[in-house]
């Protein structure tokens, strides 16, 4: 066996035919609200934590460890039902208005115990939102040949990358002005209006899963092997992501004493430069192999958390957003699509799963991040982030290296 490549390799794809597909305009549009909405909120959350609760970084990483947790659990149950059910989009509607909920009752709700409620309850279930719309989405285009519906996903989540770009310095804004009630109220309203493109696009057929194959036990454990090591991988990319995505508003205004506007300027700037890097996947003629482009993507990921760890300024910080666009172009980009190809048949599953890698690796990192804050300081996060990205990269070459051994036996 080699290393899997993309689900196939077309002689051209060009944009213009993803704008031809089926309802694409209507979930292009439901996508990009629910990145606003996401993107409004979440980078300010630890900022939420510490200067409006008065959170310490352990409490804050018990509140982000609780909220990853119950959204495992529920977008896995969820997941589970997607795809079984005839029409998927109720579970969009759940999703999307109980985050729209959660963000509502964040506007008023300043208790660290009725956060420790709203967390789990309404933000958990909101979790679920983006597999689910993704699912959505890619139901819409079964039956239609070629290597189309994938590059099609990738459009949709460079569309969702293209709100990140204006949703953390709008974010600011609204911060600035009108406090965290009015920012988790923008979020709650753009969860509203993720929903309507969606009433219009027709229930979406069920994808039978793949009938099992006979075959003997040992067949079977080595046919699991090459999908739950990237599994791993794509856990401690997440759990590093996750800590690095939380503790970097409060590294900037913390100890490089920097402002909020410089922490929207960042990570929009991040957003902004993976659009044209998802955008050359999506149109690019031959892709290396998916697990070939994750294990560059890891390797270039240890060395965003080095340069931030290293960094005394914005100019190196500029740099650093530079090496994570691209990183997050393929993990993000294409790894929804390598999931996929793993799980045929099971598009809510397999969605799911590559959505609750990042949300195991948040559930792990939430507890993990506040303690070596506390203990260490902000900057030795970016050190320990390093540091399980190393180990994700040497998942995957230890899963290359299996499945080498495996083709030339």
């Amino acid at each position: 066996m080699t290393e899997l490549a993309p689900t196939s390799n077309p002689p051209s794809v060009r944009l213009a035919d993803v704008w031809r597909l089926p309802h694409v305009l209507g979930l292009a549009v439901s996508v990009l609200f629910l990145g606003l909405a996401t993107s409004l909120a979440f980078p300010y959350m630890a900022l939420f934590g510490v200067n409006q609760v008065h959170m310490t970084p352990l409490q804050l990483g018990i509140f982000l460890t609780v909220n990853a947790v119950s959204g495992v659990l529920i977008s896995t149950g969820l997941a589970r039902l997607s795809d079984r059910l005839p029409d998927r989009k109720p579970l969009v509607f759940l999703t999307l208005g109980a985050a729209m909920v959660g963000y509502s009752l964040l506007s008023v709700a300043r208790s660290y115990p009725a956060l420790l409620l709203i967390g789990p309850v309404f933000l958990g279930t909101g979790a679920a939102a983006f597999p689910q719309v993704f699912a959505f989405a890619r139901a819409q285009f079964v039956g239609v040949a070629g290597a189309l519906p994938d590059r099609a996903i990738t459009v949709l989540r460079s569309i969702f990358s293209l709100a990140w770009v204006v949703g953390p310095g709008v974010g600011a804004l609204v911060l600035a002005r009108l406090d965290f009630r009015g920012l988790f109220l923008l979020a709650a309203g753009c969860f509203v209006l993720a929903v309507l493109p969606i009433l219009r696009v027709p229930r979406a057929p069920v994808e039978a899963p793949a009938p099992p194959s006979p075959a003997d036990p040992q067949e079977e454990t080595a046919a699991r092997q090459p999908f739950f090591r990237p599994a791993l991988a794509f856990v401690l990319y997440g759990m590093s992501m996750s800590m690095g995505m939380s503790m970097f508003p409060l590294f900037i205004t913390k100890v490089l004493h920097g402002t909020d506007s410089q922490v929207g300027f960042l990570v929009g700037l991040c957003a902004l430069l993976e659009i044209p890097f998802m955008l050359a996947f999506a149109v690019t003629r031959r892709l290396p192999p998916l697990a070939r482009m994750v294990k560059y993507a890891l390797a270039l990921f240890a060395l965003h958390f080095a340069l931030v760890y290293l960094s005394q300024g914005m100019p190196l910080l500029v740099v650093t957003q530079a090496v994570r666009a691209a990183v997050l172009a393929v993990t993000a980009g294409l790894g929804m699509a390598y999931f996929q190809e793993l799980m045929p048949g099971r598009i809510g599953a397999a969605t799911t799963l590559f959505a609750n890698t990042t949300n195991v690796g948040s559930m792990l990192a939430g507890i993990v991040s506040g303690a070596c804050a506390q203990l260490f300081g902000y900057r030795a996060v970016f050190l320990l982030c390093g540091l399980l990205t190393l180990g994700a990269w040497l998942v995957m070459q230890s899963f290359a290296r299996r499945r080498t051994l495996s083709a030339n036996a």
